[in-house]
């Protein structure tokens, strides 16, 4: 541990903070492609700001890597250290107490989206870089990289752009998870389903649409449906329906009745798929609506399906799925559906252990295919996982405890750059015991944890660059 790091790293808090406040206010959620900003406009301004605040530090090496990544480093060794977050944002979701994107201080915590995830380690990290240049500290044959990415929250293309245009890091870490540390992280797969309605209802109601999610590593905070009946009674019926289901299973749903038509707007709570029961899916509350309807045909055995093997569950334990390792415990979230009288298209997110990653994929296979449900599409992630021994893991967790005096037995949560960028581990910032308010409303972090951040991340950097490799 570096006493004179920590002091400057506690000297430059409220630049940092201020900085913190500042990138909040980008709304830099993933937008249209357009010349100059292939994830969108708001996307290459946050790039543009983490640039230039790293000019405006005094750092001579500041590089845009093409409109999608940017880093800012210092040192002139021949090795590397790299620290990898991400300037992307989820959408702000319903909720909130104070400005999604006002960068606000209150009860000494920073609140919008992104001051956990991950603008905030982002900028705690560049600070601490900024300590070690002010403080002169001796790199030896190492440099020191904070690098940006800005496609993080929509499947990480940025970062496998980045590797293949300027390779992976000697060692590094992503303040992207948890702390202490993790080890290895669960697999994240993504299943891209269409299912051809066929056969009309043989009941009294139809789906004429259903759209619920956007953001794929996200629980949908809120789904609308368009159902019709064969009159306007039976509509009312419907309308009553909804009303006596929220009543009995704790939902919130309405029903809007406009002649035969009924349409139903679902509220549900976000959250990140990876904690997908720490969020109320707005999708499967209307599905599980409609599984008690009735339907018939070809939408009937689809919602027959969905309540038998899915339903409100969030470890595929209905489907013989469940299954747990040191990685942790398999997660299912519904992520995105879109419905029209034709055809039904629906993705999943599984994230699993990383001893099932051989077998999940013909699992669900058998599962939805079964009942005619076809895999157009999959987006198969690779994982990792080190040796406890690694100078990696041990360096970090010796840095953990010096700082903290706790105990630093490696984590395994996470889907992180480190499923793209080789030679790092996801390395915090949320601490044990603070709530994880990553894509949820009241994104925020407390001042006091954003400092020591900042001093485990100066830390964790600098002894890196004191290791043999």
């Amino acid at each position: 541990m570096v006493e004179a790091l920590n002091k400057r790293i506690e000297e430059n808090a409220d630049k940092m903070i201020q900085s913190l406040s500042e990138i909040v206010q980008i709304p830099s959620v993933y937008g249209e492609p357009q010349e100059g900003a292939p994830y969108g406009k708001e996307s290459r301004r946050v790039l543009q700001y983490a640039m230039d605040l790293g000019k405006k530090l005094g750092f001579e090496t500041v590089v845009n890597v093409d409109d999608k990544v940017c880093y800012i480093e210092y040192g002139t060794g021949s090795k590397l250290v790299g620290i990898f977050a991400h300037l992307d944002v989820v959408p702000e979701g319903k909720g909130w107490t104070y400005p999604p994107f006002g960068g606000e201080i209150h009860n000494h915590r920073v609140y919008g989206r992104g001051t956990v995830d991950n603008k905030g380690p982002f900028i705690a990290s560049l600070y601490a870089l900024y300590s070690i240049k002010e403080l002169g500290l001796p790199l030896g044959d190492w440099r020191i990289r904070i690098v940006g990415g800005t496609n993080e929250e929509k499947g990480m293309d940025d970062m496998k752009y980045y590797v293949s245009k300027c390779g992976a890091p000697d060692a590094g870490f992503t303040p992207d998870g948890l702390f202490p540390m993790s080890f290895t992280e669960r697999v994240i797969n993504y299943y891209f389903m269409s299912y051809a309605l066929t056969e009309a209802p043989t009941g009294s109601l139809k789906v004429v649409s259903l759209k619920g999610g956007n953001i794929l590593n996200m629980v949908p905070d809120e789904a609308e449906a368009v159902l019709e009946a064969v009159d306007e009674a039976g509509a009312k019926k419907v309308a009553e329906a909804t009303a006596k289901y929220c009543a009995e299973n704790g939902k919130e749903l309405t029903a809007e009745v406009d002649g035969k038509q009924i349409k139903i707007h679902s509220k549900g709570l976000c959250a990140h798929s990876c904690t997908p029961f720490n969020g109320k899916n707005a999708i499967v509350a209307i599905l599980m609506f409609l599984a008690e309807q009735n339907l018939g045909g070809s939408m009937g055995r689809f919602l027959d399906f969905f309540k038998e093997k899915i339903g409100y569950t969030t470890d595929g334990s209905l489907m013989g799925m469940a299954r747990a390792d040191e990685c942790g415990k398999l997660t299912f979230s519904l992520s995105k559906m879109e419905i029209d009288e034709s055809m039904l298209k629906w993705v999943v997110n599984i994230r699993l252990p990383f001893t099932y990653k051989d077998e999940v994929t013909a699992d669900w296979k058998a599962q939805v295919e079964s009942v005619g449900i076809k895999i157009v599409d999959m987006d198969l992630h690779k994982s990792y996982r080190f040796p406890l021994d690694h100078p990696l893991i041990t360096t970090l967790r010796t840095v953990y405890e010096e700082l903290t005096g706790k105990d630093s037995t490696p984590s395994f949560e996470g889907g992180t750059y480190a499923q793209a960028v080789p030679n790092i581990v996801p390395f915090g910032s949320i601490f044990p015991g603070t709530p994880d308010l990553c894509h949820r409303p009241d994104e925020c972090i407390e001042i006091d944890e954003y400092i020591l951040d900042a001093k485990l991340f100066g830390n964790a950097m600098y002894a890196l660059t004191q290791t043999d490799k």
